[in-house]
């Protein structure tokens, strides 16, 4: 069994959440009694079981626990593509076909493995990010202009539990840069979503009235979103 970390907050309900390590995380109320939440977790057992598969199965495809060797399969905007490493002075990286080109320039010697790691794994994030930067902007421009709004800047980084933020006051939005792996329409509905904070903060019926009048069928892209790794 994986270790349970309890976390207790001011909150009314207890949800329980099993994170990439496996472990089985709890956020509780603070008068919750760790002997009851114990017990949930136990009636909740076939549940956390399933979860954990789910995430193993998402483990297997996070290129970020990889080498980053020739061969390892690497997902741009929902495709699946073969990664080939080949040595370069001129680092880039470019797609072609279902193959992913990493040019790279590392010393491909045992005493510098580490190194060489970090280095193809900030190379890739590199080139989501430029990707990112040109998609995302296409998208909010595309959407501000249906939806009659306006955002002052945006940007994209690794988001450890959210898809996208959104500051309503200084009208920045931000993205999490492991969208790049999934679908547009994904991404569409996730600019759709921060956008929708601008006219309504919280998540009330009214906001998700706001997405399904811009975007019918965002539940069919959220939950690809949600399960896209886990059909594969």
């Amino acid at each position: 069994m994986n270790e349970i970390i309890i976390k207790y907050k001011k909150i009314k309900n207890i949800y329980i959440r099993v994170k990439p390590d496996l472990n089985i995380y709890v956020t509780a109320p603070k008068r919750a009694a760790k002997k009851y939440i114990y017990e949930l977790i136990e009636k909740r057992r076939e549940w956390i079981e399933e979860r954990k598969e789910i995430v193993k199965k998402k483990n297997n495809f996070d290129i970020s626990r990889k080498e980053l060797i020739s061969g390892n399969e690497i997902f741009y905007l929902g495709r699946s593509y073969m990664l080939k490493v080949l040595k370069c002075k001129k680092e880039n990286i470019i797609p072609a076909g279902r193959m992913i080109y990493m040019y790279v320039n590392i010393k491909d010697k045992e005493e510098y493995k580490n190194s060489d790691i970090r280095k193809k794994h900030i190379l890739l994030d590199i080139w989501y990010k430029k990707e990112a930067l040109k998609l995302f902007d296409s998208l909010i421009k595309k959407y501000c202009s249906i939806m009659n709004l306006e955002v002052n800047s945006f940007t994209v980084k690794k988001l450890k539990s959210k898809w996208g933020s959104c500051d309503t006051i200084k009208k920045n939005i931000t993205f999490n840069l492991e969208l790049m792996k999934y679908p547009i329409s994904a991404l569409e509905y996730i600019t759709v979503h921060e956008l929708a904070h601008l006219l309504e903060p919280n998540h009330s019926r009214k906001f998700y009235n706001i997405i399904s009048l811009y975007m019918p069928e965002w539940k069919k892209s959220k939950n690809i979103l949600d399960t896209f790794f886990d059909n594969l």
